[in-house]
């Protein structure tokens, strides 16, 4: 069971682990996607009129050194720095590049729900404070720039073309941020179904394996003796209400102490899961067979009378006589047999058998007592 258990929970994959690096892997593409961003912004500046933007292009020149200093971070697998400086710097950069490119009246929206949602797809589910104050950050920041009056946009000093690409560009970004937020949730979900799945299996397979443990022996085969007694109890009440006969065989080799004396308790064992492979081999799909102590075995045989059970004794110390247990080896038995009387309780009954086994063995070799 230790090796089962061990596997499930190697299998076992946690979720949000799995989670997490997929928001640093989100976090890493918008890097990638910011760098190109403020360098491009810094370029068209330069582009249009060097002197006169020459803070702009130093800005944005400094977001971009500071972008690079998140991929270091990410580099080193920090995973919460970068995030938070990520929507720390992106935020206010972007809004004052559209302040100064193209005033409010071009993609805000667009940019907004970039800015709204992006610390929901990078930032740690641990610091979920931050999430939403980047988030009411942007709705701030929106807020200020449409009640803001600015005239001296530099959109007409650039081509045309420039601005259709810078449009398209804006929306094919925001889409991607749309995509990915919904891909990751999409997937958090599917992986915490799969988890669950694996975890309903895994403790399937642990009660069954409980299960079994409660009622058979691990080495033998054979039911415990806690189960046989249960089985005993229940067919003597069904005994006394419905006047059925039912039998117990209690057996064993002949000097069981001798046998893990010579050959040692694990080719002991062996022997005992031969014997009851054996044994169950030769009974009925009712009977059951049980370990009663380390050496004896009892079987149980419901309405059975004890001339038919004798003869199941007579039989299985004739086939027994001529096994060969390990390499070559021939062991003698002992056999006891009772059917229950009427009226009789578990305790007498278990008694009368002891009693009888005790008998068979001082008998000698190969006997049955009834």
């Amino acid at each position: 069971m230790g090796k089962k258990a061990k596997k499930v929970s190697v299998e076992n994959v946690d979720v949000l682990t799995r989670f997490e690096k997929q928001k640093n892997g989100i976090t890493i593409t918008v890097a990638v996607l910011s760098f190109f961003l403020f360098s491009g912004f810094a370029a068209l500046y330069a582009y249009v009129d060097l002197p006169t933007y020459l803070y702009a292009i130093i800005a944005n020149g400094v977001v971009v050194l500071l972008v690079c200093f998140v991929g270091f971070l990410i580099k080193l697998k920090k995973q919460y720095i970068p995030a938070i400086l990520l929507n720390l710097l992106i935020g206010p950069a972007l809004f004052a590049n559209i302040w100064l490119y193209v005033g409010n009246e071009f993609s805000i929206q667009y940019f907004f729900i970039t800015l709204t949602i992006l610390p929901f797809i990078t930032i740690s589910r641990k610091l979920k404070i931050f999430q939403w104050l980047f988030a009411l950050a942007s709705v701030a920041m929106l807020t200020l720039l449409l009640n803001f009056e600015f005239t001296g946009t530099i959109s007409g000093l650039v081509p045309l073309i420039v601005l259709t690409v810078s449009n398209y560009s804006v929306v094919g970004i925001n889409l991607l941020f749309v995509s990915l937020m919904f891909a990751t949730y999409i997937q958090q979900i599917e992986n915490y179904e799969d988890q669950l799945k694996l975890k309903e299996s895994e403790i399937a397979n642990l009660f069954e394996e409980v299960q079994r443990r409660a009622i058979e022996d691990l080495t033998t085969g054979a039911v415990t003796h806690r189960k046989v007694e249960e089985l005993i109890y229940a067919e003597i009440a069904r005994s006394d209400r419905y006047e059925t006969p039912f039998s117990l065989i209690m057996f064993s080799f002949s000097d069981i102490k001798e046998i893990f004396a010579v050959y040692g308790q694990e080719k002991g064992e062996k022997i005992m899961e031969q014997l009851v492979q054996i044994v169950r081999s030769d009974l009925r799909l009712v009977d059951v067979l049980g370990r009663w102590t380390d050496g004896d075995f009892v079987i149980f045989m419901p309405e059975i009378k004890l001339h038919q059970a004798v003869y199941v004794a007579q039989r299985l110390v004739s086939i027994i006589a001529v096994t060969d247990f390990l390499p070559k080896i021939k062991l003698p038995s002992n056999f006891a047999v009772v059917q229950r009387l009427p009226g009789e309780n578990f305790d007498l009954l278990i008694s009368r058998l002891n009693g009888l086994m005790q008998k068979s063995r001082s008998e000698g070799e190969n006997r049955i007592s009834n």
